[in-house]
């Protein structure tokens, strides 16, 4: 399991989606966690871990579902969903049934943070869970921020912090770059009169307030 602290965003579950378009290795399963109350499962690990065993229930987009994935759902079905969606313990039974079907199963988890703090530490056991007991090879990206017990609860894994004086130059770059294309079409400062000097001062102050973001 792979933690990067602070903001990575989509940068590795881009780069595993090339992977699986060229022929690579399977696409990967994952989850946007995001505290938001219009949107509570979120930030719910019975949401995020049954979502994953989802996105495994087939090899690919449109392929059939797997035979694990279509047991528990004759299951529910014989059950009349009374049960409603998959709890931990389930959905850590069912990925660990499914991704017996894969040569590799990589599984993202970005804003880690973002989950509830009262019960994230069940997603964390039931992932180091599936590692350890995954009869295939699984990779697993999470990413978050520095919350405490985040850290010490994945202190033994491999950590990449990425931090704001780590990748200034490179928003710096993407500012400038970016003010001066909206200048060049017009789209900035048409009928200023001080163009050099206020693209400059833009191009500080959206700098220094992006605070490494």
């Amino acid at each position: 399991m792979i933690k990067i602290a602070d903001n990575c965003r989509s940068i590795v579950i881009e780069d595993a989606m090339k992977a699986f378009k060229d022929d690579q290795s399977p696409p990967p399963a994952f989850f946007y966690c995001s505290r938001n109350t219009a949107e509570p499962a979120r930030s719910s690990p019975d949401a995020i871990l049954s979502s994953i065993a989802r996105q495994l229930s087939s090899l690919q987009p449109g392929s059939p579902l797997l035979p694990p994935m279509v047991a528990a759902y004759r299951e529910r079905e014989a059950e009349g969903f009374a049960s409603g969606s998959f709890r931990i313990n389930e959905s850590r039974a069912l990925i660990l049934q499914l991704i017996e079907h894969y040569p590799l199963t990589t599984i993202v988890i970005d804003a880690l943070d973002e989950c509830h703090p009262d019960n994230r530490s069940d997603l964390l056991e039931t992932l180091e869970a599936v590692l350890r007991e995954s009869s295939s090879l699984v990779k697993i990206f999470v990413s978050s921020r520095d919350d405490q017990d985040i850290v010490l609860h994945l202190r033994n894994y491999p950590n990449l912090e990425l931090s704001s004086d780590k990748n200034m130059d490179d928003i710096t770059s993407f500012v400038s770059t970016e003010t001066k294309d909206f200048i060049r079409r017009q789209k900035l400062l048409r009928l200023s009169m001080n163009k050099e000097e206020l693209q400059e001062t833009i191009i500080d102050q959206v700098t220094k307030g992006a605070n490494g973001m």
